[in-house]
């Protein structure tokens, strides 16, 4: 007898979570990785950073940033763009 094959359910998109992921400075994405799969991307100060690795504003202020991808790889965007909202939980829970 076969298994079926399930897929992981992740949690619904919280504008909280997301509220405080943009409040904090955390900049969540997907991008696309090797050979046409997606994966997501985390890039803590990335909004003050304007989503550079080094941004200095007009005052002379220097901002830093660092991406971190997700372990999980994802073959469309959709299965990556639902995992968002478990990020969004995740970063608010582990930082918050």
């Amino acid at each position: 007898m076969r298994k079926k094959k399930t897929t992981p359910s992740f949690p619904e998109w919280n504008f909280e979570d997301f509220k405080w992921c943009v409040e904090n400075d955390f900049q969540v994405y997907v991008v696309i990785h090797e050979h046409d799969f997606f994966k997501v991307a985390v890039r803590r100060g990335g909004i003050s950073s304007e989503g550079k690795d080094v941004h200095k504003d007009d005052v002379g202020r220097v901002f830093k940033s660092k991406v971190t991808l997700s372990e999980l790889t994802f073959k469309t965007l959709a299965e990556a763009e639902k995992h968002l909202g478990y990020t969004y939980k995740y970063l608010r829970n582990k930082y918050g």
